[in-house]
């Protein structure tokens, strides 16, 4: 393992949810800013919701203008050592660990689902979007098996979620049912939810979202005080004629965050897609550690995996790399920056 206008506010408080499924103990419904619609259209109207519109530019479907790494280079006004400078000491970010299909809408069919649509977060950093998940009706997410694998696997964040006082969760999933007509496709959730900081620090929190057609989607997320932002790439080399057999075995990639027990859900896909770099960024308290975990039976042996454990610092960036055989390479580069 390698070490280095208007006065209320617009939503509406949920308390825990009561229910008889075996998985909804700790789950809290979403704060869910009603009249909210992508639908209908109501969501970017500014007069159903003035305050937000005026904070989160709601009318406004561009992505976030903000990249990841912006400070990953220490400045002049750094401490000479900057692997320990105290001029930029992180802030408060939000990680989303996952986001769960936790119920289906009533018609859905049995067998594969395919999920497209958005979801994304608009904090006070920038308002515009920073995607969680974007698919178009043309390329939808599969879900083989809801039952064993419910989860959709993140495409995003473009960059890191910064949070003071609140941010916003704007989304419109669906799931695909015919080629063709796409007023048959079946709701998931359409609308929005604030987040807030008076969430609990530094453990995986589950929020749930119900959709109009009896749709749940659980996000597990946590507030990270004190910490900056890690663009991790990934990438395989030397996957040559002895591993052509490799580009079609499944891999997942998942990390961790310190003692948080919940998995970031980064990847799940074939070795081979990772022949050109993936990139995820990731919220990690500075000094603590960030563990990704790689599984597939194209690694090898029973239980196949490799890890890699790197500490967050300031700025600058890290590489490791594991020789699965004498062929067969995974890297990993994470470059660390704040915010701002």
């Amino acid at each position: 393992m390698d070490i280095g206008g208007a006065t209320d506010h617009p939503t509406k408080p949920k308390a825990v949810e009561e229910d008889d499924d075996d998985d909804d103990e700790g789950v809290i419904l979403a704060e869910v800013v009603e009249g909210s619609k992508h639908g209908d259209g109501s969501i970017f109207r500014p007069d159903e919701h003035p305050l937000l519109h005026r904070l989160y530019h709601l009318h406004d479907t561009r992505e976030t203008r903000l990249k990841p790494m912006r400070l990953s280079d220490p400045t002049d006004i750094c401490h000479p050592c900057w692997t320990a400078c105290k001029q930029h000491i992180g802030c408060d970010m939000v990680q989303i660990f996952s986001l769960k299909l936790s119920k289906l809408p009533a018609r859905t069919a049995a067998g594969p689902i395919q999920v497209y649509g958005f979801m994304a977060v608009r904090d006070a950093l920038d308002p515009l979007r920073n995607y969680l998940f974007n698919r178009s009706r043309e390329d939808p997410f599969l879900i083989q098996d809801v039952r064993s694998d419910p989860f959709v696997y993140l495409s995003g964040p473009k960059r890191g979620i910064y949070l003071q006082g609140e941010a916003l969760v704007e989304y419109d999933m669906r799931i695909k049912k015919g080629e063709r007509i796409q007023d048959d496709d079946l709701l998931l959730v359409d609308g929005a939810a604030t987040i807030t900081d008076l969430m609990h620090n530094h453990r995986a929190l589950t929020i749930r979202i119900t959709g109009d057609c009896g749709a749940r989607v659980d996000i597990a997320r946590a507030l990270l005080q004190q910490s900056v932002e890690a663009t991790v790439h990934v990438w395989v080399t030397n996957l040559g004629r002895r591993h052509e057999h490799a580009r079609g075995l499944g891999l997942s990639i998942t990390g961790f965050l310190g003692r948080i027990p919940q998995e970031i859900k980064m990847f799940r896909g074939v070795i081979g897609d990772l022949c050109d770099a993936k990139r995820f960024v990731v919220a990690v308290r500075l000094k603590s550690v960030l563990f990704l975990c790689f599984k597939g039976p194209a690694l090898g042996g029973a239980d196949p995996m490799c890890n890699f454990a790197l500490r967050a610092v300031a700025h600058g960036c890290i590489y490791r790399c594991h020789e699965l055989d004498d062929s067969l390479t995974v890297h990993v580069k994470v470059t660390w920056s704040n915010l701002y």
